[in-house]
């Protein structure tokens, strides 16, 4: 913002995953049951889903998830032993072409990137 100005800053975003690419995430985790690791997603309007906590319905809830509008969305390893591991989660993501960044206890999948 500028001296003086009321307008919120524009922010510019990269686009760094498709609508097609969020599908077949869905459709991968979906496949692995509960070996699926849990997710929560922001939105690039900061919203987050779920709004506390984290989700583990890959199935159904991940797509009411408008994916055109995915800022990012974290992967946490579930603690049962059959569960994907970090390491799984941050190869599988990088099988689909996503941008991944990995964190101390979750993936961190983009969909867009802030430039500003």
């Amino acid at each position: 913002m500028t001296a003086g100005d009321d307008r919120p800053a524009h922010r510019q975003f990269l686009d760094v995953a498709t609508v097609d690419t969020w599908s077949e995430l869905q459709l991968a985790m979906a496949d692995l049951g509960p070996a699926a690791p849990y997710w929560r997603v922001q939105d690039i309007e900061g919203t987050l889903a779920p709004s506390s906590g984290w989700e583990r319905d890959w199935r159904h809830r991940f797509r009411l998830i408008q994916y055109k509008y995915i800022h990012w969305c974290e992967l946490r390893p579930r603690e049962a032993a059959n569960g994907l591991t970090l390491a799984d989660v941050v190869e599988l993501c990088d099988e689909l072409g996503f941008e991944v960044e990995e964190l101390a206890d979750r993936a961190r999948v983009l969909g867009y990137r802030l430039l500003r």
